[in-house]
């Protein structure tokens, strides 16, 4: 119970805090901090102590007790729907699988694409690519990897199987239409035209094992899923806990990521904790010894404490504001324009976000390969707006709705005050993150704020799920033939500066047609107990845990 004790003394000090601040006025930075401390208090906290109080009966739980105690415990910043690695499109998801089920290809820290199961690649005539794999590698069923598990789990996810679901990550694999069995570690990838870039697709790809896979059917595997990766599954009790414990057996990983070998923890515990006041309330009761996802205000607050701190990474993931071309007022290109020109990106990144985020002329982070440094700064043009809007029929104004998801309240709520100077009247609607997804993906939406992630930094992850016109999140109903055409020559070209080159060409015209506005990327925020060795944020977003170690609890 000592770690529920801690909470109430995390509460006493908050309210404590906020007497006292409420005697000398607020800045917008304590007005920020004191609002997610209120939410902890007001509709946050209960939340938080059922999953401290969970802590004091763990041993009951039907886990190790050496597995609790040697278990590094990460708070999430969303609930996983399911553990299937080929039945998702979240990052969070993959984060958490990416501990139990190793690919073909990995990154580095550095992002540098190095080989995992495989030993090596070479391409022949252009759509043929050689894979090498390596030998003596094993499931945590004991049975052996080998080339067969390879082509079941990049034909299952192409939807070249019978009886088995299409993959939501084919995009992930371009051009890819199937896969050839050499011998018994060794495969060919065969895409339709070039594809110079599967390499890095492949790191979004985990193989599973195809015996295993067969024996208990696509629904069981989904819950209970078996990799090659140094951690296994233990118990998954959705919106509560994923256990995972070291895999004994691991064959060491990728040997360009060292130390090779099995993991240095006993386990991982990871927590679906929606509500940043809950992690972080977490994090400072010591339940958590890692808290994804630290909104920019509070950063400074986990540096102050004494057993935590704050990792950053350059962020990957490009926030925006989206508009359903398909759909009145924003089927009007003028309308577009005119959301694009009603925005001060200046307050909003330096006030709000407190200088944690950078504004974006377009949907590509600056890191990202073709990336246009021509297009122009975001600025507000107010008067440029209302002329807009009144040559659209909107002479008095617009009132439209912006939907987003909770975590994005506060931002969504900068972002309508701001709009008001162009005569725009935005009424922020909260949907749940699952909820708004599939809304937005019917293009049943008309203005949001939304984030997709690119952590491959090609745009090949972005561009065209996004903007094609059959983009699997298409939000926007996009259409343009032109960026289709450009898109296919992109994936096409196996010469890097003809692939940039598509790809400027590709920004410029997102630029003119305008289904998106107000784009900027947040850093990669995490807090991080002072016990946790070895853990540092990510550009990508991951969480990998091999490498990581905890000191002993005193």
């Amino acid at each position: 119970m000592r770690q529920l004790q801690r909470t109430e003394e995390i509460r006493d000090s908050m309210l404590r805090e906020k007497r006292e601040e409420a005697a000398g006025g607020f800045t917008r930075r304590e007005f920020l901090r004191e609002g997610l401390r209120a939410a902890v208090l007001v509709g946050g906290l209960p939340g938080a102590l059922s999953v401290l109080g969970a802590g004091c009966a763990r041993e009951q739980s039907g886990l190790r007790p050496e597995l609790v105690r040697g278990s590094l415990r990460v708070g999430l910043d969303a609930d996983v729907p399911t553990l299937d690695p080929a039945m998702h499109r979240s990052r969070t998801v993959e984060a958490v699988v990416r501990n139990m089920c190793d690919g073909l290809v990995a990154r580095d820290a550095q992002m540098n694409y190095v080989p995992q199961l495989a030993v090596s690649w070479r391409v022949e005539d252009e759509t043929r690519w050689i894979f090498k794999l390596r030998e003596g590698v094993r499931f945590h069923t004991g049975e052996p990897f080998a080339a067969e598990d390879v082509k079941f789990t990049l034909d299952r996810i192409i939807g070249a199987i019978d009886g088995l679901e299409q993959s939501p990550r084919k995009s992930l694999l371009g051009p890819v239409v199937g896969t050839e069995v050499i011998d018994e570690h060794t495969v060919a990838i065969v895409t339709e035209g070039p594809y110079p870039i599967l390499h890095k697709k492949l790191v979004f790809q985990e193989v599973c094992p195809k015996a295993y896979f067969e024996r208990v059917g696509a629904e069981e595997f989904g819950r209970r899923p078996v990799g090659a990766g140094p951690f296994r599954l233990v118990e998954w009790r959705p919106g509560e806990r994923i256990v995972l414990e070291r895999f004994e057996d691991y064959y060491g990983g990728a040997p360009e990521i060292p130390p090779a070998g099995p993991a240095e923890l006993e386990g991982v515990i990871f927590r679906p904790l929606e509500e940043a006041a809950t992690r972080l309330a977490s994090l400072e009761a010591g339940e958590v010894e890692v808290a994804v996802s630290v909104p920019p205000d509070q950063a400074d607050r986990i540096d102050g404490l004494p057993e935590a701190r704050v990792s950053v990474a350059q962020g990957t993931k490009t926030h925006f504001v989206g508009l359903n071309c398909t759909r009145k007022p924003f089927s009007d290109r003028r309308v577009r324009e005119a959301m694009r020109y009603a925005v001060d990106p200046k307050p909003i990144m330096e006030q709000f976000l407190l200088g944690r985020a950078r504004a974006l002329p377009g949907i590509l982070v600056p890191m990202a390969f073709g990336y246009d440094s021509s297009l122009p700064a975001p600025r507000q043009d107010t008067a440029r707006a209302r002329e807009l809007l009144r040559e659209a029929g909107h002479g008095d104004g617009l009132s439209v709705t912006l939907d987003c998801e909770a975590a994005d309240k506060r931002i969504a709520e900068a972002i309508a005050g701001s709009m008001q100077a162009a005569g725009v009247r935005a009424e922020v609607r909260v949907t749940k993150k699952d909820n708004l997804l599939n809304q937005l993906r019917r293009q049943e939406r008309d203005m949001f704020l939304t984030s997709w992630g690119n952590s491959s930094l090609d745009p090949s992850g972005i561009l065209p799920v996004l903007f094609r016109s059959d983009g699997y999140s298409n939000f926007f109903g996009y259409r343009s033939p032109r960026v289709d055409r450009l898109l296919d020559e992109a994936d096409r070209a196996m010469e890097p500066e003809v692939r940039r080159q598509k790809y400027v060409e590709i920004q410029r015209a997102l630029h003119e047609d305008i289904p998106t506005c107000f784009h900027f990327a947040l850093e990669e925020l995490y807090g991080v107990s002072t016990r946790v060795l070895d853990f540092e944020a990510r550009p990508d977003g991951m969480l990998p845990m091999h490498d990581v170690a905890l000191r002993a609890q005193v």
